[in-house]
């Protein structure tokens, strides 16, 4: 199955604010060419990683990553995923429906480090994007 990493949890990784197992699984899935760099979150990446050595950390992310654009189709499985989500009392916002529209797209799973997204993949419409 390939992953898409979300923007937390590459924050984290790289932070070193991930458990030894999570690392493990992050890193085969770069071995056996699974991870997923989604368009979006590198957007959100390159506006957070400004340095020099961030510069080359994203670099080396999208190296390892297989790189994936957004789409127009992003765009309409990102509203109908939001109106899903508000329809059972939960609301993402833009960047986030979209990634997660990008992961459904691909026949993907999502790993994130953001409550928001696990409060979003509980929903039975979404459950199958979480990262098992």
């Amino acid at each position: 199955m390939r992953v898409v990493i979300d923007t937390s949890l590459w924050i984290d990784y790289n932070r070193g604010a991930v458990n030894p197992e999570e690392r493990s699984r992050i890193e085969r899935l770069w071995r056996e060419g699974r991870a997923i760099l989604y368009q979006f979150v590198w957007l959100e990446l390159l506006a957070g990683y400004r340095s020099p050595r961030e510069q080359r950390t994203l670099r080396d992310f999208r190296e390892l990553s297989r790189w994936e654009p957004i789409t127009g189709e992003d765009g309409a499985k990102a509203e109908a995923f939001g109106h899903i989500l508000r329809r059972h009392g939960n609301a993402l916002g833009a960047s986030d429906l979209l990634i997660l529209a990008a992961t459904d797209r691909l026949g993907a799973q999502l790993a994130n480090h953001d409550s928001d997204f696990d409060l979003a993949l509980k929903n039975p419409a979404l459950g199958h994007l979480a990262w098992r």
